[in-house]
Order: C-alpha cells, then structure tokens, then sequence
C-alpha cells in the first residue's frame, strides 16, 4: 500500500512539472496548423483631397436666409425667397367690404452679422411660372425665369430696414412691409372660386419673389412668412329704439407660406473665383467646407490599393475590425471663426450626391456616413486636436465585396465629398431626415498633403 501511495505521488509531481513547461503557451500554435494563424494587422492609408465648389443644393428648408454677408475667408452668399402662399378655403368675403392693405409679414428668431448694418427689400409678385409641390428645386433658380422685373407694376413692396428696428413677440421678432395699393385691388375683385382649388389660386396668384440689393452684413433667419389682407364689412341692426344701426368690423385674411405649398431659398456665391485663387494660394493645404451650396471637399479613398495591401495574402479571408477616416479642423484654437462651425458633416459618394438629398435618402455605411465631432489633447504641442471622424469600415467592405461579385478589381480610387448637413432624429435618436445645411455654417480642414495634419485613413484588418 506504502508502494502505491509513493508511485501516485511521483505521477503527481510529473504531471505538475509537465504543466510548468515554457512552452505552454504555444500550445495553441503547436496543434494548430501554421496556415490557419490569424493575423491581425493595421495600415494607414495616405489620402487625396480637393475643393469642390457647389453650384446648387435641393432644400425644402424649415426656415430661410434673407440677405446678403460677406466674410473675407468664405467669400460673400446671397440669398432670397420664393414663396407661394395657402390661400383659405372657399372663403368668401362678406357684403359691403373695405379694402384697408395687404401686407408681407416676416418672421425671424435670430439675424447673423451686424445688427445695425441697413438691408433693403424688394417683394415682387411671380408672373411667369410657379412650382410644383413635390418636385425638388435647385438652389440657384433664376429669378427670370418666375418674374419679370422689368415690370415695374411687379413690384409691389419695399422698405429699407435693420435686424434692430424690428418689432417684437414673444417669441420672434418681425418686420412688416406695406404691399401697393394696385395688388391690394386684385384681391378685393377677386372671384370667389379662385379660393375652391388650389389650381386655380395659383394660376391667379404664383408667389412671391423677396430679394435685397442692398447691404452685405446681415442675413435674416427668417422662420416665417405671412401675407395679410386687412379690410372691413359693414352691416345693419337695430337699436333698443328700432332705429337701424351701421356695424362696421374690421378682419384680417392670412396666407401664409407654409408647408402644404412650395418655398425655395436661392443662394449666390458672386466672389467664388477670388475665394478659389485664395484657397489655392495657401502655402499649406487646407479646404474649406462652407454652407449654404458654396464650398465642399472632395475625398478620394484609394479603394485598389487598400485591398492590395490588405489582401496580400489572397489564401486567406479578410476581416475588417475597424476602420476610420480623420479630418483635422485646421488651427481651430487660432483663428477667429466668423461663422458657426458645422456640427454635423457628411461623407458621401460624390455620384450619388443629387440623388440622395433629392429623393430624401438616410445615411447608410455604404453611400453616406455621418461624422462625429471629436477632440483629443496633441502630445506633441500640448493643444487640444479638433477633428471630424468617419467609420468607413462598412463602406471598404462594400467595396471588396462587389470587386468580387462582379469578377473585377476595385477602381483605383473612389470619390467622396464632406457635406454639412442637418439631421432630424426620433425619440429613440435615429436618424429620421438628413438635409444639406442652408444656414451659414462654415470651417476650415486641413487637407490630404497637409504636413502637420494630412487626412488619413487607418484600417485594422484580420487575416485568417
């Protein structure tokens, strides 16, 4: 028994000191076959970047911009409003009606740039052409095309004001321009049917047309439009006595432009080519990107090349972990940003750019990713980094994929453009509505040849 005691203890101590070899830890790598090791690795991929200037955007924007600003980095934007109108439904105005006026009601919550800086403004009634509810409208419209300025009787109201002589409310501010006595005629003759179809309001009335052509430092957030026709009726009654009585009351008839017709915000850029030379002039390259329709960047992700060098193992399959496209703010710390700085920015297929916003698309990780706003302290010089991040992981994949599918190698290169946008989202925080920004939102980003800077792209990928 002692014997059988002493042999279990030897096997024991054995098989501890077979457990304590060093090579334990490879004993994973040693049953398995060293053509399934998985390899995990990481790349940095050097980026191509340019302007790309915008000639129009598609908006059915919530508020607009009425005026004209210039700032020295982003150049000057200029911008008016058509307008149709909702007319009340089968109304009828009443015997014995007054005319008193018509007026344009303009609503705003906010001005941008200077408070005291004069703005002129010019209504004109739309005579050529209006639009069509759901037919989406570029923003560089021509103006010829809706109105005939030449026509002076088109011109029914103007006034001279600044962002401060506006009245208030509670919860706006507002400026009111007096119509002419002419237009304010056509609606006191009007035939009541006019007011059963909209078809038949809109061929007797197209819209407005609200411009400046005066002043260039302030733009007008306008939330709200309305037109006010005020008159009077009159009517008998009988007094305590018999006698009969006159009643005169005094109402109002609003028409409003709201969301069940059309607006379009029209912008101008008029000193894109002196904002192109300066840009192009930099001893470093930046890029702007600046709204509304005025500025972008063009990225180019080397799609070939990233699977080349990931792939070069073609006996293995390829994993993406993660995958992420930085672009810097440039000197963020430094410079004194005259605009708001975009919060949300979009990368997006330069090809599908007027088909998303048109057709009112939501982001997806293969056509258009949204960024996120990040900052992180520089060792190097102490300062805080600011930056635009983009998870492009799904989209290289997408890309990989469909080389494969259709038998063919990636392009060389695949063109993409950073967008400032806004965003709508739900209770539960998705996104339910993207938009090219119309407000002024502008920055600057330091572009794929910067030298402190550049635009990357860093891929961790496994091989298995």
């Amino acid at each position: 028994m002692k014997n059988r005691i002493t042999t279990l203890f030897a096997s024991f101590l054995i098989l501890i000191t077979a457990c304590n070899d060093s090579n334990i830890t490879d004993m994973g790598s040693n049953i398995q076959p060293p053509g399934d090791k998985i390899l995990v690795d990481q790349k940095r991929f050097d980026i191509r970047s340019e302007n790309y200037f915008v000639n129009f955007m598609y908006s059915r924007p919530d508020s607009f911009l009425l005026g004209t600003f210039y700032d020295k980095n982003y150049g000057t934007v200029h911008a008016d409003i058509f307008a149709q109108v909702e007319h009340p439904k089968n109304h009828i105005y009443p015997p014995n009606t007054t005319p008193d006026s018509i007026l344009l009601v303009m609503y705003y919550r906010k001005y941008f740039g200077d408070k005291h800086a004069p703005m002129h403004v010019s209504v004109y009634e739309m005579n050529k052409a209006t639009f069509n509810f759901s037919t989406p409208y570029p923003t560089n419209l021509n103006p010829d095309h809706y109105v005939d300025r030449t026509n002076q009787s088109l011109l029914i109201g103007e006034k001279t004001f600044t962002a401060v002589d506006a009245k208030g409310k509670a919860d706006s501010t507002y400026v009111v321009i007096k119509l002419s006595n002419e237009f304010m005629q056509r609606f006191t003759n009007i035939d009541p049917v006019i007011y059963t179809k909209d078809s038949l309001f809109l061929d007797f009335f197209k819209g407005l047309y609200i411009t400046t052509d005066f002043g260039s430092a302030s733009m007008l957030y306008i939330r709200q439009i309305d037109m006010e026709y005020h008159h009077s009726y009159t009517y008998t009654t009988k007094k305590i006595s018999g006698q009969d009585s006159i009643v005169k009351v005094n109402v109002s008839v609003s028409f409003p432009a709201n969301s069940w017709v059309r607006q379009v915000n029209r912008f101008l850029h008029p000193d894109k080519n002196s904002i192109i030379s300066q840009l192009e002039s930099q001893p470093e390259q930046i890029h702007h990107i600046s709204s509304p329709a005025n500025i972008y960047t063009r990225i180019s992700l080397p799609i070939k090349k990233m699977q080349e060098d990931m792939e070069s193992d073609v006996s293995k399959r390829l994993t993406i972990n993660n995958a992420k496209l930085r672009v810097d703010i440039n000197n963020l710390n430094e410079e004194n940003f005259p605009q708001p700085i975009p919060s949300n920015v979009m990368l997006i297929r330069e090809s599908s750019l007027n088909r998303f916003f048109a057709k009112r698309e939501l982001p997806s990780d293969t056509c258009a990713i949204l960024g996120s706003y990040a900052y992180e302290k520089n060792s190097d010089t102490g300062q805080t980094d600011y930056y635009y991040s983009f998870d492009i992981a799904g989209l290289i994949a997408h890309e990989f994929k469909q080389a494969k599918i259709n038998n063919t190698t990636p392009p060389e290169k695949t063109d993409f453009l950073l967008v400032p946008v806004r965003i709508k989202t739900n209770s539960g925080g998705s996104v339910t509505a993207v938009s090219q920004q119309f407000l002024l939102n502008a920055v600057t980003i330091c572009g794929g040849n910067h030298p402190k800077k550049p635009i990357k792209a860093n891929v961790v990928f496994s091989l298995f």
